[in-house]
């Protein structure tokens, strides 16, 4: 049954298809929920009433969480975002991942860690009109954004070590807390807030095996399923829009045409340790 999602990109709603998929199927969920901001996208409704939206996710991630196996995570990148509908007069920002942390918690999955991604480049207007350089009413540029990663019951997630596929200095370099990473600049497929590949990757070599199954709810142009193919993982990509699925698979079969004359050899991780120690002596 499993073959009739993975390794394909589906057009339709997501919901609906994730309570088609089975069990304990995915190892890793990487993903952007659409902030509900009214973000003019071809095919959804990104301006829900809020609790409609809390609702919605809920309902989405319990999904997730049922074909998550064992030990499987789930990393949502997640943003804080100015409040735009009727009680924008009680909150300024609309603190979502506050909100997105005690939903999962419900539904059961356990908090791992969150990831401060540095965008570098500030976004967003300077200042409310007439306040320039003034308290009166400043407003934050937001350069940076999360990585809420959770774990469905172990910590530990069972797979080969040899089919874990990070480098010494990449292994160093991401278990810090703090990402570095230049957003994506491209608009790809027309997609309004596609996240760069440089995020992907690090969450599924940190987080998941090689050969192991990748899911993204909200595939859009996608990133995570060409990032999941490029290093080994097989991917599941939902989306509601046809241009954006159509664009992913065309952007996959692009990889895949790329890479299939000269397939890359995978150095299992102890050769690779091997190798290190005699360089480092």
């Amino acid at each position: 049954m499993s073959d009739e999602f993975v390794d394909k990109i589906i057009c339709g709603d997501n919901l609906t298809t994730l309570k088609k998929m089975p069990n304990d199927l995915v190892s890793l969920t990487v993903t952007s929920p659409v902030y509900n901001v009214d973000i003019k996208y071809a095919s959804n409704d990104d301006n829900m009433p809020y609790e409609k939206y809390l609702e919605w996710l809920k309902e989405l991630f319990t999904e997730i969480y049922r074909v998550t196996r064992h030990g499987g995570r789930c990393a949502i990148n997640i943003d804080a975002m100015t409040n735009r509908q009727e009680d924008k007069d009680q909150e300024y920002v609309r603190c979502i991942y506050a909100h997105l942390y005690n939903i999962m918690k419900d539904i059961g999955w356990k908090f791992r860690t969150e990831i401060c991604w540095y965008k570098q480049n500030a976004v967003g207007k300077k200042t409310a009109f007439g306040s320039y350089m003034s308290c009166s009413n400043p407003v934050i540029r937001r350069n940076h954004e999360y990585v809420l990663v959770w774990s469905k019951g172990d910590w530990k997630l069972d797979g080969d070590n040899e089919n874990s596929d990070m480098e010494k200095e990449e292994f160093n370099n991401w278990t810090f807390s703090t990402w570095f990473i230049q957003p994506e600049t491209r608009k790809l497929g027309g997609h309004k807030v596609p996240y760069p590949e440089e995020l992907v990757k690090r969450i599924v070599k940190l987080f998941s095996y090689r050969g192991d199954i990748v899911l993204d709810p909200f595939n859009g142009s996608g990133t995570t399923s060409v990032v999941a193919r490029a290093n080994g993982r097989r991917y599941i990509g939902l989306d509601i829009d046809e241009g954006y699925c159509e664009f992913a698979r065309n952007r996959v079969k692009l990889f895949d045409d790329n890479n299939s004359l000269v397939p890359v050899e995978y150095v299992p991780r102890s050769e690779r340790i091997k190798k290190q120690e005699v360089e480092e002596e």
